[in-house]
């Protein structure tokens, strides 16, 4: 599916955030799934080369949507929701003995887990200076 191959970045926080400023670099995208850092090249709005890799590492399936909060310096953090909107939790692939330690992500050894945080969901709770954005995965 398309997804694989890139996913935009919205017009208002690439107006707003990139524009001008960081057009066409590599942005670095982490998550609370592994140790690891992605690099992703930018194209336009569209998040292109590298993307696939963070794709199939998190087992992003059609009806996922993620939300990348802007760290500064071209650094996202990513979290996956799955379809029920339930933050994506993954194990690790394999077993390991004692002494290993492994960053990779199983691939089908994903879950969903609801969020605990309090989430506000009224418009005047948000600022305008928000630095993250989110997309359904089509």
């Amino acid at each position: 599916p398309g997804f694989k191959s890139h996913i935009k970045i919205p017009v208002k926080f690439f107006s707003k955030h990139i524009k001008g400023k960081h057009e066409g670099k590599t942005v670095i995208l982490r998550s609370n799934s592994s140790k690891r850092t992605w690099k992703v090249k930018m194209e336009g709005r569209r998040l292109t080369n590298g993307w696939k890799d963070f794709v199939e590492a998190h087992d992003l399936r059609i009806g996922d949507f993620v939300v990348f909060k802007h760290k500064g310096d071209m650094l996202f953090h990513v979290t996956a929701l799955g379809s029920s909107c339930c933050e994506v939790q993954y194990a690790p692939s394999g077993t390991l003995d004692e002494d290993e330690e492994s960053d990779e992500i199983g691939e089908s050894s994903r879950k969903e887990k609801e969020i605990e945080e309090n989430v506000k969901t009224e418009p005047d709770q948000f600022s305008s200076d928000l630095t993250c954005f989110s997309q359904y995965v089509t």
